[in-house]
């Protein structure tokens, strides 16, 4: 099984984006195959995942795509269970693209739902995760939009947004922890 675990650069307001830091504590963790951040930008992050894309498109390999990003308004993490095929970004991203109200994939469906069993995993996980069906629009979730296209269609690939706080609300540690944990219950999900 292969597990690739990315977080987010800087972007906006956000200079310092705790999913940079959650991810650079997550390398060499021995549930995540490949640990990076991506850059807040539609070009940036397609460039970065074109080959794990295209390499689960082409396996029958067990998959999971775990992308955190930062809620600067949120107060818990939040595991995402929807994409929607829409880019409708507030502010341009890092390398100025500023959709409105864009399709992600023109003859995509409206929306993709994660196949994994996120309440069982919120409940799992603690009483500051829960379960959210709004990511945002912006680049959240144009990357989770795009990694459930993929793995959409086979059962052993997964996709799964996490959406976490300022490390002021909920600690660096308590984050850190919530995301190994969540890395222990992904590697079962296809090991059950």
């Amino acid at each position: 099984m292969k597990i690739i675990v990315t977080g987010f650069g800087q972007f906006g307001k956000i200079v310092e984006n705790p999913t940079t830091t959650l991810a650079q504590k997550l390398k060499g963790n021995a549930n995540a195959t490949e640990v990076f951040v991506l850059e807040v930008s539609a070009d940036g992050l397609n460039e970065a995942l074109a080959p794990y894309w295209a390499e689960a498109e082409a396996s029958d390999e067990p998959f999971i795509f775990l992308h955190m990003g930062v809620s600067h308004k949120g107060t818990a993490i939040n595991l995402e269970q929807v994409g929607y095929n829409v880019a409708d970004f507030r502010i341009p991203d890092m390398r100025g693209w500023e959709p409105a109200a864009e399709p992600i994939a023109p003859n995509g469906p409206e929306s993709y739902s994660t196949n994994l069993p996120v309440e069982d995993l919120a409940a799992a996980l603690g009483p500051h995760t829960n379960v959210s069906t709004d990511p945002g629009r912006y680049i959240c979730n144009y990357v989770y939009y795009k990694s459930l296209a993929v793995t959409h269609a086979k059962a052993n690939q997964h996709a799964l947004f996490v959406h976490v706080p300022e490390f002021t609300v909920v600690s660096e540690a308590d984050q850190l922890a919530t995301i190994e944990h969540l890395l222990v219950l992904l590697r079962a999900t296809d090991e059950a």
